[in-house]
């Protein structure tokens, strides 16, 4: 077994699979309720990150990695992209979703594959590293990191032209 830590969910690689568990950030929460109100720019870029009330964007960070779980396994079960990797089931309220393992890639090999990030429009997504890629077991490079909704949408909107 092998656990990944992100900056809003846990991976646990375990044989064939691979569990992300979303993380409470109730640290940053603190830290951001302390600095936001001294920044008007930085404020600015919060809410539009997450959510035009304070309040509700302060939850949105604190629960990043519930709503990244539930986005992932929302947006496979209903559209069924091979262009990321399965979803194939949420526990506990979204709180833990499970995935098929892939193996890791190299930057190489992304940089090798510009229809894929074309494809994608890593671009506008903020996909922009190998370890958000992996491959599939059955050898195609797939997106593995799609929980932001800025991602889903950008999948969604070249979903068509893709397929």
């Amino acid at each position: 077994m092998r656990i990944k830590l992100g900056t809003t969910r846990i991976v646990l690689l375990i044989g064939d699979k691979a569990v992300k568990i979303g993380r409470l950030r109730p640290l940053r929460l603190l830290a951001r309720m302390l600095l936001l109100p001294f920044s008007w720019q930085r404020r600015q870029h919060f809410l539009a990150k997450y959510g035009p009330k304070f309040a509700q964007a302060m939850l949105n960070d604190l629960c990043a990695g519930l709503y990244a779980n539930r986005n992932e396994y929302a947006y496979y079960k209903v559209y069924r992209d091979s262009r990321v990797m399965p979803t194939t089931e949420q526990l506990c309220g979204g709180w833990i979703i499970i995935q098929p393992r892939g193996t890791p890639i190299s930057v190489n090999e992304l940089s090798e594959k510009p229809s894929l990030k074309q494809r994608i429009g890593m671009e506008s997504c903020e996909v922009d590293t190998a370890a958000q890629f992996c491959r599939h077991p059955d050898g195609r490079i797939v997106l593995v990191d799609y929980g932001r909704r800025a991602t889903t949408e950008v999948l969604f909107g070249t979903l068509r032209i893709s397929v």
